[in-house]
């Protein structure tokens, strides 16, 4: 039984010169083919058959563009919204984790709970439907502290299962200051049920160390590692390269994923170019996270201040699996962003002066298909037989995309329409507020938020 079926769609990542007719049928994609020209036709227009509650199974999106859903392969979500709460003053990663890890003791499970749904739920109305959060595991502060936080993000992450699918990876620092009995509580929040190993180890005295450990523990527990990898300014900080050795050591290649590396930028280009090409070699992937670190990085410099992200074109140029992430979001990490990965890829176009059409493309694929590698995510993709999850776009072409970046998105997920207009006005609002006060349990239905 046919679902949908949408004619003179724009899909970029499959040929942008192109028109398409698209077919859904029972939730999957069963017929991709392109037109020789826009086809002139009397069926309603995307925007009729919208206000009709999307219920045309045929409509003409006039060229608009489609793509796969978005992943946003690094995030912290249980953090997010925290920044009235946790400022930072000076700007800088070091206060910004001090100020948090003081304030960790007063966040509930309960906040820590709503924080995550709040930021997962508005990143799916602007278009993202899979996330990899990384986790403040506080240990530092407290055993219980730390562990009631991973088990607020692992319940919300339940509560999100029929909208967003959510990936836990917490980050266990400073390993190797810990004694066997301390290092117990890891093996009860791997018992969780988290996704992968996660950990920043160039903040660690013993960086070396630590990085061992987190491999080890990756392999004993059979998970993929994911990383914050060198967020400094210093060209002497060089964590990755231990971790390279770590992944040929352990056959880890493709389970290893490492954020930042940010003092890849401040070394010389032989120095980095030789670690670049070692990555590909691993089979490393790779997240730039232009937001939070331009926003963060370079405090001390004068005169000409560094931007602060790695080195995007020259990874890009290497063919590193290379994605582009929200990280944090209104947190004194980083005070701005909304989860808007179409937002942050145009902060990577600003930042690694990538401007042609083709380049564009690779940013469009740097939120869609690299994450859904990383992700692990199968039969993902607009393709024939594979599941019908996209976005709409209000925007006819590349540039008009990233000019605009469309403020009303129209996702479709679970053979249902969710907009972002619509949507936001639950989610940001009305609906997400009751969830807050009340404890209620809510679904989506037909672009919002609805009683149980």
């Amino acid at each position: 039984m046919k679902d949908l079926e949408l004619i003179n769609v724009c899909m970029p990542l499959t040929d942008h010169k192109t028109l398409f007719t698209v077919v859904i049928s029972n939730g999957v994609f069963t017929k991709i083919v392109p037109q020789i020209k826009k086809t002139e036709s009397h069926f309603p227009t995307f925007k009729e058959g919208w206000n009709n509650k999307g219920n045309h199974p045929i409509m003409d999106m006039e060229g608009r563009i489609l793509l796969p859903s978005f992943i946003d392969i690094h995030t912290h979500l249980d953090k997010a919204f925290s920044l009235k709460t946790v400022p930072n003053k000076s700007g800088t990663l070091i206060e910004a984790i001090r100020n948090y890890s003081d304030k960790a003791p007063l966040f509930s499970k309960e906040e820590i709970k709503k924080r995550v749904i709040k930021g997962a739920l508005q990143a799916l109305t602007y278009g993202t439907t899979h996330i990899r959060t990384h986790v403040n595991f506080e240990w530092n502060v407290s055993s219980k502290l730390a562990l009631d936080h991973l088990q607020a993000v692992v319940e919300a992450r339940e509560w999100l299962r029929p909208y967003v699918n959510l990936q836990i990876v917490p980050m266990f620092s400073d390993l190797s200051a810990k004694s066997r009995k301390e290092l117990e509580i890891v093996k009860e929040a791997i018992s969780y049920g988290i996704d992968g190993i996660g950990g920043a180890p160039h903040l660690s005295v013993n960086a070396t160390e630590d990085i061992d450990q987190l491999f080890e523990l990756a392999v004993k527990y059979d998970k993929f590692i994911d990383l914050h990898v060198d967020e400094q300014d210093n060209p002497e900080i060089c964590t990755i390269q231990k971790i390279i050795d770590n992944t040929k050591k352990w056959d880890f290649q493709g389970r290893v994923t490492t954020g930042h590396l940010c003092s890849l930028s401040a070394m010389t280009e032989e120095k980095s170019n030789r670690i670049i090409e070692e990555i590909v070699s691993q089979d490393i992937y790779a997240v730039t996270l232009p937001g939070a670190n331009m926003y963060l990085q370079g405090r001390d410099d004068k005169g000409l201040v560094r931007r602060g992200i790695t080195r995007v074109k020259e990874m890009l140029h290497h063919n590193v699996q290379l994605a582009t992430a929200s990280d944090n979001v209104n947190d004194p990490f980083h005070p701005f962003g909304r989860f808007d990965l179409l937002q942050i890829g145009l902060l990577t176009a600003y930042t690694a002066h990538l401007a042609s059409e083709e380049e564009l493309i690779t940013v469009l694929k740097m939120i869609t298909h690299t994450p859904a590698q990383i992700f692990g995510e199968k039969g993902y993709g607009i393709k024939e037989g594979e599941k019908a999850e996209f976005v709409v776009f209000d925007a006819i072409n590349i540039y008009d995309l990233f000019a605009n970046l469309s403020p009303t998105r129209y996702v479709y997920k679970n053979r249902e329409w969710i907009s972002i207009t619509q949507s936001e006005q639950f989610f940001g609002n009305e609906g997400l507020r009751r969830w807050i006060e009340n404890d209620s349990a809510y679904s989506l239905q037909n672009g919002g938020i609805k009683d149980v």
